[in-house]
């Protein structure tokens, strides 16, 4: 670390004043556009809005967060990146608010282990579509609160797939979608399944693991497939767009009834991806990737 850089510890205690926090927040609010992209605001129009008139107080915390988190040029005061990353979390409530009361919501589909109808529900701060008759799990996300604001069903479902799509979407191209740390599949042989609450039965099972921050996501090996193009442009010439698809309405996807085993030293599957009267059938190694595709009819 440089004697520029800052530690973890400073980092933090430098957003112990609610001063400051507001500094970050006005700041912020100002930059919020595409047309105009980081404006600038003056040592006395960001003291007024702030609103604290004690000129030597103001410019105290100010200071404070020169450098890290604000940079100072000659047109006046602007938020560097990590201020925008810390204002983003700030208004999207991700350290301060829980989510917001949710009812449970039918998705439309059946539980592909039991046949009830699979529902969105929210545990804590994290929203999960599941099936309440048997526990089988098929998106176990968190989704922060301001993106539940708001949203009929109508748009609650189409929301937690995007989301959960974003998060997995990710994981499978190599990458933390929490910290940018390069991350890789690991394949699991059957048991029990990273969160013990999803009962799903799996032979095998993919897990994407970031050893920096933690942050994992596990699925089904064949679910990989709905961010391959091959399983995209198969949906595509046939007319339909896989990438809009919630998984859960996937059976090949969520279960492994379509996926048979080749190996296991090695790893080596093959999937089979149903649609209108033909299949696509993919071979997958040990890392997921594939390395042969036919459609058949």
């Amino acid at each position: 670390m440089t004697e520029d850089e800052l530690d973890a510890e400073t980092a933090f205690s430098l957003l112990a004043d609610e001063t400051r926090v507001a500094i970050v927040r006005e700041l912020g609010a100002a930059t919020a556009s595409p047309e105009t992209g980081i404006p600038h605001l003056s040592y006395a129009e960001l003291q007024a809005r702030v609103d604290i008139r004690d000129s030597g107080r103001f410019n105290y915390h100010l200071t404070k967060l020169l450098g890290n988190y604000v940079a100072k040029e000659s047109d006046g005061y602007r938020l560097r990146w990590p201020g925008m990353v810390l204002y983003r979390t700030l208004v999207a409530g991700l350290l301060t608010e829980e989510a917001s009361a949710l009812d449970d919501t039918s998705v439309g589909t059946d539980c592909h282990r039991c046949g009830e109808p699979i529902e969105i529900s929210l545990y804590e701060t994290l929203v999960r579509v599941r099936c309440r008759a048997c526990d089988a799990t098929y998106t176990d996300i968190y989704l922060p609160s301001h993106g539940l604001t708001d949203r009929g069903v109508e748009d609650l479902v189409p929301a937690v797939h995007r989301r959960s799509r974003t998060i997995l979407g990710a994981m499978t191209a190599g990458q933390c979608p929490w910290c940018a740390r390069a991350v890789s599949p690991d394949v699991h042989d059957g048991g029990p399944l990273p969160s013990h609450h999803d009962t799903r039965d799996l032979d095998a099972y993919a897990v994407y693991h970031c050893t920096d921050c933690t942050g994992f996501q596990y699925a089904p090996v064949s679910q990989v497939l709905c961010f391959e193009p091959v399983a995209i442009a198969f949906y595509h010439d046939r007319g339909y767009d896989l990438t809009a698809i919630p998984a859960w309405e996937l059976g090949w996807a969520v279960t492994d009834r379509t996926t048979d085993v080749l190996e296991r030293d090695p790893w080596r599957f093959s999937v089979c991806v149903p649609l209108d009267g033909e299949e696509l059938v993919v071979e997958l190694d040990q890392r997921l990737d594939v390395v042969d595709s036919t459609v058949r009819p």
